[in-house]
């Protein structure tokens, strides 16, 4: 988020329309821009679950900008298209030190988590989400229901869009969003019907793969995927525990 403010605040333009509109490579009034900057409010609302995660003096002090960094981003009593307001005044140089100062503690408290990982290998996880596309395509009407079956689709290609707009958004914010996709599947994953043995594999190995490739992301190591190839520790239990129920 801190990322984003900097370029409305260094973009040189008139107005925050054209600021916000710039940093965020979106026409605005078009539903691309009303995406990405949701997508931005959603960043704010991570940001303060974060600290919230702090030790309590950390949090406290931190938590006393909340209203500055939330103003900066909706700016509600302000006409955005005001040309007496270039996109400068957005924000304060302190208020974005305080936010850069907290994303640096958040990282070095918070490091190798979903809110700051320390992996690079997006290709992993957009191949793994390829799969279930695929996988939930041709998963039967029978085995699982439509409606269930294309919310998960929804929310998957909704990770392969900020897979593509990393550069924006951060890989927090895709790593985050994966942990999401993984809860939608384990759950879809207890009602299927179990008629077709053939998906239930697949749908298991899918969702083993997809939990590696976030973790990957996550924490920067292969320890998982190692476990997980291995069949050893907890992963092979919980492995256990998964068959069975679904058994």
């Amino acid at each position: 988020m801190h990322e984003i403010l900097v370029r409305v605040w260094e973009s040189g333009a008139q107005n925050f329309r054209s600021g916000w509109s710039d940093s965020l490579g979106a026409e605005w009034g078009s539903s691309e821009f009303a995406r990405r900057h949701a997508e931005v409010t959603g960043l704010l609302a991570e940001t303060i679950q974060q600290v919230h995660a702090l030790p309590d003096a950390q949090r406290n002090r931190y938590s006393r900008y909340f209203p500055q960094w939330w103003t900066a981003v909706v700016q509600p009593d302000l006409n955005w298209a005001d040309p007496g307001r270039p996109a400068r005044v957005l924000v304060t140089q302190e208020t974005l030190d305080h936010l850069a100062s907290a994303a640096d503690l958040l990282q070095g408290v918070l490091g190798g988590t979903c809110s700051a990982p320390t992996g690079t290998n997006l290709e992993g996880l957009r191949e793994s989400c390829d799969s279930w596309l695929e996988l939930l395509t041709q998963t039967p009407d029978e085995e699982l229901a439509p409606a269930l079956r294309d919310e998960i689709a929804a929310q998957i290609r909704h990770l392969l869009w900020l897979i593509d707009n990393a550069a924006l958004f951060g890989t927090a914010r895709i790593s985050h969003e994966a942990t999401s996709v993984i809860g939608s599947i384990a759950q879809a994953s207890t009602v299927l019907t179990g008629q077709d043995l053939q998906t239930g594999g697949r749908w298991r190995r899918g969702f083993v793969a997809f939990v590696a490739a976030s973790a990957l992301l996550a924490t920067g190591t292969t320890q998982l995927q190692t476990a997980i190839e291995a069949g050893s520790g907890v992963v092979k239990e919980i492995t256990q525990v998964v068959e069975s129920v679904t058994g």
